[in-house]
């Protein structure tokens, strides 16, 4: 099975699908893309694999990815949703990657949003968290704009390419998601 597909402004978020994994090797062979992320060094075999991994994470409710799609020609720029799910413990891992050549546009905007409506409207969810590179000043902004609460900094939390990297804890309790909503766009 796949995500449900999300419509927004101009972007899609759907199922990712084999055919992804060379738009994502590409983006994901760019030095500046990889830069705070702990993505390594990846073969497109790699890349084909973690497509299967976030497939099958989708089946067994581990995981939620969606490919972020252009509406133009469904082709995959970006990712974004759930590294891990955990209904038992009411909490949701938000992770996000966008093509060069799409940032500074809103895509990922969008699409954290349509991925916080997708957990809080399930009965499960009380939290979404996101860990994010100290340094990282654009995915930093992208949670402050969605009126994420910065926690604290897990020092040494992941080692990135052979050396441990210092990471900051975002969240969003359910409360607050629903303090917060300004009518994002449903799902298809």
């Amino acid at each position: 099975m796949i995500p449900p597909t999300i419509d927004l402004a101009g972007i899609r978020l759907r199922g990712l699908r084999p055919e992804d994994a060379v738009a994502w090797h590409t983006y994901l062979s760019d030095p500046l893309v990889i830069e705070f992320t702990s993505y390594p060094q990846m073969s497109l075999p790699a890349v084909q694999s973690m497509i299967e991994r976030c497939r099958s994470g989708y089946d067994a409710g581990s995981s939620c990815k969606w490919a972020v799609a252009t509406e133009a020609d469904d082709q995959l720029v970006g990712t974004c949703g759930f590294n891990q799910l955990s209904r038992s413990q009411g909490w949701a891992e938000l992770g996000y990657d966008l093509a060069r050549s799409h940032w500074g546009r809103g895509l990922i905007a969008q699409a954290v949003g349509a991925c916080l409506d997708w957990a809080f409207e399930e009965p499960d969810f009380n939290r979404v968290h996101a860990f994010v590179m100290v340094g990282n000043t654009r995915s930093e902004r992208v949670l402050d704009r969605a009126c994420f609460t910065r926690e604290g900094c897990l020092r040494s939390y992941r080692m990135c390419r052979g050396n441990p990297r210092d990471y900051w804890v975002f969240s969003m309790l359910r409360r607050e998601w629903e303090q917060t909503l300004r009518g994002r766009p449903t799902q298809t």
